[in-house]
């Protein structure tokens, strides 16, 4: 994977069209990848330059988070009908093709994060894949494979994920059970998805219909240990689905608590130099409009966060 050597001024933007594929009727929309990005090309929050096309994974890559057999099993299209089941999203080269390219697309945001401070990966965040299979429409953990490659690089040291999708981050959990190096925070609605939920390093479950005002007492709390990890990196996954229409939520946010919850973990990071970066996640809002509207609203945060911390460079 290449390294990014132009210096920028603006938040640089991770996206591949490929990401966008034909999974048939379904609640997850491949195709808010295509309308987010249309969205603020249009509203003129990033422009075509602030661009970055990512390369796929390689197998070794993947093989960093995951098994060798089940990367195996992926590549040569053998997931049996119970594993299928369990994924939730119909297996097919294109989706194979499209999560290694999206874990690259995520390596790339890790890279620019550490270069610019703060960037931007509209796709990623699929933090439901453990090392040995997939699940809720997970195929595999593109912020795990990112992590542990950066690190296998030597290009950090310690990272923080940072998961704020509405369903705990199980995958996420199991991958670092026992990585000291790596802190996870996991902030969901505990009466819901997944029924098994592994222990991470602050687990943080929401009772049904959470409030803005409690969601974000929960988050500020939440905050100082992962800042006192100390961590060269962190992987904020800013779910859409915390949002009090999703389909598969249960909590109760409103578009406005979304948004200060951005500016919030943005902030509290970017103003001690710890570099963000950022993925999706989940988003499964009643209106579609909403989900684009919320991601959205995330990469509007994270370019504020991007123009400060220019404006701190260049005194």
């Amino acid at each position: 994977m290449s390294e990014p050597t132009t210096p920028r001024s603006s938040l640089s933007v991770i996206w591949h069209s490929d990401y966008e594929i034909d999974i048939g009727p379904h609640v997850f929309p491949t195709q808010k990848y295509r309308l987010i990005l249309d969205k603020l090309l249009a509203e003129n929050t990033i422009e075509r330059n602030d661009l970055l096309t990512p390369q796929p994974a390689s197998d070794d890559d993947v093989a960093l988070a995951h098994t060798p057999p089940f990367v195996q099993k992926i590549k040569h299209g053998e997931l049996t009908v119970q594993e299928e089941m369990v994924l939730e999203v119909p297996f097919s080269p294109q989706l194979r093709d499209a999560m290694w390219l999206c874990a690259g697309g995520t390596v790339l945001t890790g890279r620019v994060a550490l270069k610019h401070g703060v960037a931007m990966h509209l796709g990623g965040g699929f933090h439901h894949a453990f090392p040995d299979h997939g699940e809720g429409f997970c195929l595999i953990n593109d912020v795990a494979v990112a992590t542990r490659f950066l690190m296998q690089h030597g290009e950090i040291g310690r990272a923080a994920v940072v998961d704020l999708d509405v369903h705990h981050g199980n995958g996420t959990a199991a991958i670092f059970t026992d990585d000291t190096d790596v802190f996870t925070l996991s902030i969901h609605q505990q009466n819901n998805y997944p029924a098994w939920k592994p222990p991470g390093d602050l687990d943080v479950g929401l009772a049904d219909g959470t409030s803005d005002t409690e969601y974000l007492a929960a988050l500020e709390r939440s905050m100082p240990p992962v800042i006192d990890h100390e961590p060269d990196l962190v992987f904020y996954l800013a779910g859409a689905d915390p949002y009090r229409y999703d389909q598969l939520g249960g909590l109760g946010l409103t578009l406005e608590g979304l948004r200060r919850r951005d500016d919030f973990v943005l902030e509290s990071l970017t103003s001690r130099g710890i570099p963000v970066a950022v993925t999706l996640a989940g988003g499964y809002a009643v209106n579609p409009g909403d989900t684009v509207e919320i991601h959205c609203g995330t990469v509007r945060a994270a370019a504020v966060s991007a123009q400060f911390i220019h404006g701190r460079r260049a005194k």
